[in-house]
């Protein structure tokens, strides 16, 4: 097998940190076609400031447009679809990205969740329950797609970097099929019909912790870039101390075809591996079992529901309600019938629209997957929560704050 090449660098100039990552590669005449059309692929799933992390950071969208830039392509476009339940063009003002956007010079801003004009895409080999994709026209016309993502704590994967943002080339329809199958056969599903030429990762200030939202930034400095976006995402673990053996995706990557893992198979170029490495706090790969006293049935559930569980459970430590609720049983995943064992009453937890049916059995959390405070509000006020409203959204801040305060005591962070 050929190797794939990443370029690491680390600095303090953006815009040079990318000009010198892509020369790494080749340099822009190598990579970028002139008079081309280029669509460039942030993360911006939700509407979080730039000082959080859980978005890519405005100053490096902003470095890639003006790079590019001197490539002379005919258009520059910056397309984003946000996480299910958020609005993207929301998510972009907030973020920081459209402002940055905007003033390096960009040529349009597309919401993929707006568009009408679609392509119905068959996946004809296809791993997981998705068969078929529908993709904007403008994507799949596209000369060149720029993956643009930053590395987070997230609570679907580990971690989100290179190949977790292409799920934000779909509606949410789509997203929400992905998630009712398995994830990572879904992404690489997805992978394997719409490709991104080149990512750029920000490792600028990677986010550690609860991600994607309880996020806790970190000075890094880096930006990492290559055409293999496994090898990418491979390299990526390597420089923040995360086994590849604990990230589910990497497996059905390589079957797939998409890319290399293997050191060997990876040149490294710019900063090495050694020179740029950080151990990073990725507290999902403790796992269900950091959590006793619980009773779990996470048969068939999908990624995302075990690690927003998992995230629910260190709220409840963080809010003093976790000694109070031992004992509940929470069920998760698909189920053609309630689990044995399951007690039906105030004590039965259902986590998200697989176990709809089951509803008057317990208490019941929407969503597919449940937005973030949904199980967590359906624990301690033994309530239904079937949708986050603007006092839910309060709410959601302040014990927000009591969170952050918590995981730096606890974790030091």
């Amino acid at each position: 097998m050929s190797k794939s090449i990443v370029s690491i660098i680390k600095g303090t100039n953006v815009e040079k940190m990318v000009t010198d990552a892509l020369s790494l590669l080749g340099g822009l005449t190598s990579l970028i076609k002139p008079n081309s059309t280029v669509v460039i692929k942030p993360n911006a799933g939700h509407p979080s400031p730039p000082e959080t992390s859980v978005n890519t950071s405005p100053g490096v969208v902003a470095g890639v447009i003006k790079v590019l830039r001197q490539a002379k392509p005919k258009e520059i476009l910056l397309a984003e679809a946000s996480a299910i339940g958020c609005d993207t063009l929301e998510c972009l003002k907030v973020s920081g990205i459209r402002k940055a956007a905007e003033e390096a010079g960009i040529d349009r801003i597309i919401d993929i969740k707006r568009e009408k004009d679609l392509i119905k895409v068959p996946i004809r080999d296809a791993r997981s329950g998705l068969t078929r994709v529908l993709l904007p026209r403008f994507l799949i016309e596209a000369d060149h797609i720029i993956n643009v993502p930053i590395f987070k704590s997230h609570c679907s994967m580990v971690f989100t970097c290179a190949l977790k943002n292409i799920k934000g080339v779909v509606q949410d329809r789509i997203h929400a099929q992905m998630h009712q199958t398995v994830l990572a056969d879904a992404m690489m599903d997805l992978w394997s019909v719409i490709k991104a030429d080149l990512s750029i990762a920000d490792l600028i200030r990677p986010a550690e912790g609860f991600g994607p939202h309880n996020t806790s930034p970190t000075d890094f400095g880096c930006v990492a870039a290559g055409k293999d976006p496994v090898a990418v995402d491979a390299t990526v673990c390597r420089m923040v101390g995360l086994d590849l053996r604990d990230v589910d995706y990497f497996g059905p990557a390589v079957e797939r075809g998409l890319g290399n893992i293997d050191e060997d198979l990876i040149e490294v170029r710019g900063n090495s591996i050694k020179e740029v490495y950080k151990k990073l706090w990725l507290p999902y790969l403790e796992g269900l079992d950091a959590y006793p006293g619980y009773n779990f049935y996470i048969e068939n559930a999908c990624s995302s529901c075990q690690g927003l569980l998992a995230l629910t459970l260190e709220k409840l430590k963080a809010l003093g309600q976790y000694e109070k609720n031992q004992g509940i049983d929470i069920v998760v995943g698909p189920k053609k019938e309630l689990p044995k064992g399951v007690r039906a009453g105030n004590n039965l937890i259902l986590v998200g629209d697989c176990l709809k049916k089951y509803r008057k059995h317990g208490h019941w959390a929407a969503g597919c997957p449940p937005l973030e405070p949904l199980p967590l509000w359906a624990i301690t006020d033994r309530e239904d929560q079937t949708e986050l409203t603007v006092e839910g959204r309060k709410r959601l801040e302040k014990e927000g704050e009591i969170f952050d305060t918590y995981a730096k005591k606890k974790y030091g962070r």
